[in-house]
């Protein structure tokens, strides 16, 4: 059986490394032109890619730390966000003993091409036709490669058309990306009623008047990114306010940036029984939750389990031949993507639905905008699970009053499967964020 996975960034790579590592039986393709750029998908992560790139490669941190600059992350600090607490912080489960990593997203795609055995071409890939059964990918030097199934890690679409679907219960469509020196002492220091907390590392998430800011600590460099609304905030505004900030914590950073927009969408239907979209081809989500290579792996999984793992068997070890995909599982698998992606951006929406310690034009938007875009949604049955995680956060001990307490019950939540929680989002990140906010 053919698989080919055309992209070479960081979800091609994953595709192509995950597919090398559980399916060597399959006939591998990686298709990529290297004369196209990539963006490079956000360098936070979450536990879950940990578990698997360290099945995939057995490389210890300290390995890949040598690799790809990496730190330990163990959660998220947010600070300014919504009216009740300055700054709070969003844990991994359980709390204080798991992590993820800070990871350079350029680094990892030359240490996953270590653990990619395929067949490579290096070919612009023009169009990818397909009937449902087999893929047609077709080079701009007019040759052609049929296979069994094309994964499209192309990157993001050239304009949004009536197969997506627009995720506009994220408020913000811009990004200013900055470089500064690594830090000395990355060690993240807060205390919530009169509960002190200490971390190695962490994600930062400031929010500032024109949207937020990241800060992503790596051991040979900081990511500092400002996310904002273009269509709110002018460059020249997001531009001082970041220069302010960045004084006031004594940064320096490389006279470069980078300034992208980018559309908060999902794709209505991610795979047709022969391409199957994954990463930026499939779906974008601001970086707030660091979920972009969240959701790399778990389409990934997903497709593993099915229907990569039934036709392991009845066609590579049975030598039949690939027919038709059950219509029905195919509504199924697509419509279980689609509420995953769905249930992610109202959980980060949320931490919008608050406003914050800024009474500006992008915070008044923001705080309405959740709530607006939360009525349309025509899945009403997502909003009522997403109600009921939040009453199931109101009957967990306080995240901040009783911590500790808090963190007892929390240690029942892990993050090796994809498949808990609300979109991965267990009932202790919502008590967390909720009570952060102050919706809770």
């Amino acid at each position: 059986m053919k698989i080919a996975i055309i992209g070479g960034g960081t979800a091609g790579f994953i595709a192509a490394a995950h597919l090398t590592k559980y399916f060597p039986a399959f006939e591998l393709y990686h298709i990529f032109d290297p004369n196209i750029p990539t963006i490079g998908v956000g360098e936070g992560t979450t536990p879950f890619f940990r578990y698997w790139l360290q099945d995939i490669t057995n490389l210890k941190d300290a390995e890949l730390a040598q690799r790809c600059f990496l730190t330990r992350k163990f959660g998220i600090k947010f600070e300014n966000w919504g009216t009740q607490y300055q700054q709070f912080f969003h844990h991994f489960y359980p709390i204080r003993s798991d992590y993820a990593y800070h990871i350079s997203a350029d680094k990892l795609v030359e240490l996953l091409a270590d653990y990619v055995s395929a067949t490579h071409i290096q070919k612009r890939v023009v169009e990818i036709e397909s009937d449902g059964v087999v893929a047609n990918i077709k080079f701009g030097d007019d040759t052609n490669l049929e296979v069994d199934f094309a994964i499209d890690a192309r990157g993001l679409p050239k304009s949004l058309g009536p197969e997506h679907i627009e995720l506009n219960l994220i408020p913000t469509n811009a990004a200013l990306i900055r470089r500064g020196p690594a830090i000395e002492d990355g060690k993240i220091d807060l205390t919530i009623d009169q509960c002190s907390f200490q971390y190695q590392s962490a994600t930062r998430a400031i929010a500032r008047p024109h949207g937020w800011i990241f800060t992503i600590p790596l051991t040979t460099r900081t990511s500092y990114g400002y996310i904002y609304n273009h269509n709110i905030s002018s460059i020249s505004e997001v531009r001082a306010d970041f220069d302010q900030f960045l004084n006031a914590e004594g940064v320096h950073c490389t006279a470069s940036e980078r300034q992208l927009t980018f559309p908060n969408f999902a794709c209505r239907t991610f795979f047709d029984g022969a391409v199957f979209r994954i990463g930026n081809a499939a779906l974008f989500l601001e970086p707030l939750e660091a979920t972009a290579i969240v959701w790399i792996l778990s389409y990934m999984k997903s497709f593993s389990r099915w229907p990569l793992r039934k036709l392991l068997v009845s066609y590579v070890l049975q030598g039949r031949k690939k027919s038709r995909l059950n219509e029905n599982n195919l509504r199924r698998f697509n419509a279980s993507l689609l509420n995953g992606v769905l249930k992610t951006a109202i959980f980060v929406g949320w931490h919008y639905g608050m406003g914050s310690a800024f009474d500006s034009e992008f915070w008044r938007f923001a705080k309405g905008n959740f709530q607006t875009e939360l009525q349309k949604l025509e899945n009403s049955a997502l909003v009522a699970e997403f109600d009921q995680y939040c009453q199931a956060a109101l009957a967990l001990p306080h995240p901040f009053k009783n911590h500790d307490q808090f963190s007892i019950v929390s240690e029942n939540n892990d993050n090796i499967d994809d498949r808990k929680g609300f979109a991965s989002f267990p009932a202790p990140s919502f008590a967390e964020v909720g009570c952060g906010i102050g919706c809770l």
